[in-house]
């Protein structure tokens, strides 16, 4: 009989199945990807993390969603790179605020609309495109603005 259950107990380990009486994984911890898998998610997170610092200077490219979709990435291929992202000064609150309680605080739906409105408002000013480009910039900054102010709150 205990030759059945260390034969059974390696052939699981060798085809990669978890035996009955393993633990579970908690459900918070991400699992970390090995091999080629890692070297690709390293290359997202990298991406995604350049697109974020873009989007945080150019109006035009979120900064938000490609945080988010860094700090995904970095979670399953380097806990260093994960933990730098969640660490940061500018960031890192609204990034552990989506990742805790899947929500952003009142204060950070305010200030990511007026700068929307600011940017939008500038711009058109500025360049004073076509009434038709005009509007499709209105509509479009506009959009952005419905979605954050859907988001749900986090209380403070």
């Amino acid at each position: 009989m205990a030759t059945i259950k260390t034969t059974t107990k390696r052939r699981l380990r060798i085809h990669g199945a978890v035996p009955l009486s393993a633990p579970p994984q908690s459900p918070n911890k991400p699992v970390a990807a090995h091999g080629l898998r890692r070297v690709l998610f390293l290359v997202a997170s990298a991406f995604f993390l350049t697109l974020g610092v873009l989007g945080a200077v150019l109006p035009v490219l979120p900064c938000t969603p490609f945080l988010l979709l860094a700090s995904y990435f970095a979670a399953r291929s380097s806990p260093w790179l994960n933990r730098a992202i969640l660490s940061n000064r500018l960031v890192g609150p609204i990034l552990r605020d989506w990742s805790e309680h899947r929500g952003v605080r009142r204060n950070v739906k305010i200030k990511a609309m007026l700068l929307v409105g600011i940017c939008v408002t500038t711009t058109l000013i500025v360049t004073q495109p076509a009434p038709l480009v005009m509007a499709m910039i209105a509509g479009v900054s506009t959009i952005g603005i419905v979605v954050v102010a859907k988001l749900p709150e986090v209380k403070a």
